[in-house]
């Protein structure tokens, strides 16, 4: 298992969220979209070199922006 922040995730690439370092509210907000400590997610793509981060997590799929998505650690396998 190796642990990388969701920017360094290739497309198409599974994880699995073990870490958001971010504070309450935003760990509350992205929560509330389904993508939690312990949830899978795949990342479908990555648009440019700062721009947001798409991943897909159940049936929901989100761009997230690029500052969040270096807060989040996954585990890859």
């Amino acid at each position: 298992m190796k642990k990388l922040s969701l920017v360094q995730l290739k497309a198409e690439q599974k994880g699995k969220i073990i870490e958001i370092a971010a504070s309450v509210g935003l760990q509350n907000k992205l929560e509330s979209m389904g993508v939690y400590k312990g949830k899978e997610l795949v990342k479908l793509s990555h648009i440019g070199l700062r721009g947001p981060v798409v991943i897909k997590t159940g049936r929901t799929i989100l761009a997230l922006g690029h500052s969040i998505a270096t807060k989040m650690v996954v585990e890859v396998e």
